[in-house]
């Protein structure tokens, strides 16, 4: 089989997989009575929290969305179960996009949502030059096809931090907005500023900034001043959640060290500190990477890679980050059965079989394959020849 052959096999395989997740994710919603599923499950995921954000900020609400028992009662509302688990932190200009599906039904809203973010993924995608059968292998992938039971924007939040980080000084506009836009999700943007400041890409900054400044201000008059010292509460409230207990935020299904650390027993304190080190030591790694003449998507595929390892919070629904990794893993394999192919091909099949075996006892899979993908990564980056041999500007 050439690659031809197997990219064709890959594209149909793909294909078939996310029509059965997407209809089986769909009939169970409008075949289920109310949103709740099981024990602890809702139809959604974490989607209920963003439907009931919105409704908070169309009440007016929107400062006590941040207050826990609140969003608590209101999450209970809908899906009376004794442990929802989920709590509200992100800033109020979130309330912007929120606040328009919670005007519809539920479950129509979710789907809404879903179309919505796998769109603005595609969109993305499309802008840094993935077309045909790889955007559809993509697109329809394991990361991206779980997302949709998960409910979550990460998506969404994946494309941004691509078209922030392919080419950010020629494309200084596209990649100024995105960055800008990315602060709806802060932890995720962390290492943005030093691939641009590695760069010299001050226009890229400027506009980043001016967007984030478009974003954010806009909330003082809609939502209150009120909602920004409850959004710093409440982020507070989550550090001390998360470092602690962890009865709402288990470390279990993290991509991060700090979870990994915290699943094995380690003090909180004492797994933040050794997150910081990691994270500092990924802003550095990311000043080299992005001063290299390498190819521009290895440089946008390290950052994504590396932006959920860097982020002290995020769950293993954020792996649609690695989507360009295997990109350019799969463009410096020879052949599908060479050593390289076969690791990118064994590693898909790793993830899309996650969901079904769980987690091993001690080790959050989600940060080995995260970590693995950063680390073969940087492996082509610095010491494989195929991808300097396409440098192109940054």
């Amino acid at each position: 089989m050439d690659n031809t052959q197997f990219i064709r096999a890959a594209d149909r395989a793909s294909l078939a997989y996310a029509a059965m997740f997407l209809i089986t994710i769909i009939a169970a919603a409008f075949a289920t009575d109310g949103v709740v599923v099981g024990a602890r499950g809702v139809i959604g995921g974490d989607f209920l929290a963003f439907y009931t954000a919105g409704e908070f900020a169309l009440r007016g609400e929107a400062a006590s969305a941040y207050d826990f028992q609140a969003f608590d009662a209101a999450l209970k509302a809908r899906a009376p179960l004794e442990h929802v688990g989920m709590m509200w932190q992100y800033p109020p200009a979130m309330f912007f996009i929120v606040a328009p599906f919670a005007l519809l039904p539920y479950k129509i809203s979710y789907i809404l949502w879903t179309v919505a973010g796998w769109s603005a993924l595609g969109f993305s995608l499309r802008r840094i030059g993935m077309r045909g059968e790889m955007l559809r292998i993509l697109l329809c992938s394991s990361t991206c096809v779980s997302v949709l039971s998960f409910g979550q924007i990460s998506m969404a939040t994946a494309g941004l931090l691509f078209l922030a980080a392919y080419k950010p000084k020629a494309n200084w506009i596209v990649a100024g907005i995105a960055a800008g836009l990315l602060t709806i999700k802060p932890q995720l943007g962390l290492l943005i500023p030093f691939a641009f400041l590695a760069l010299g890409a001050w226009r890229t900054i400027a506009v980043a900034c001016a967007t984030a400044a478009l974003l954010h201000l806009p909330t003082l008059l809609a939502f209150g001043i009120e909602s920004w010292p409850a959004f710093f509460d409440a982020a507070f409230r989550f550090q001390v959640e998360i470092s602690g207990a962890a009865s709402m935020t288990p470390p279990r299904g993290m991509t991060t060290l700090f979870g990994q650390l915290k699943l094995i027993g380690v003090a909180g304190d004492t797994a933040m500190m050794a997150q910081i080190a990691l994270t500092a030591g990924l802003a550095v790694m990311t000043v080299f990477v992005f001063r290299r003449p390498v190819d521009a998507l290895a440089k946008a595929a390290f950052l994504g890679a590396a932006a959920i390892l860097a982020a002290p919070y995020a769950y293993g629904y954020e792996m649609t980050a690695l989507l360009l990794a295997g990109v350019v893993a799969a463009r410096a394999a020879a052949t599908p059965m060479s050593p390289l192919g076969a690791l990118v091909i064994a590693s898909w099949i790793l993830i899309a079989s996650r969901p079904f075996f769980g987690e091993l006892s001690m080790v959050n899979t989600a940060f080995a394959i995260s970590a693995g993908a950063l680390a073969t990564l940087v492996g082509m980056i610095f010491y494989r020849p195929a991808i300097d041999r396409n440098p192109a500007t940054a």
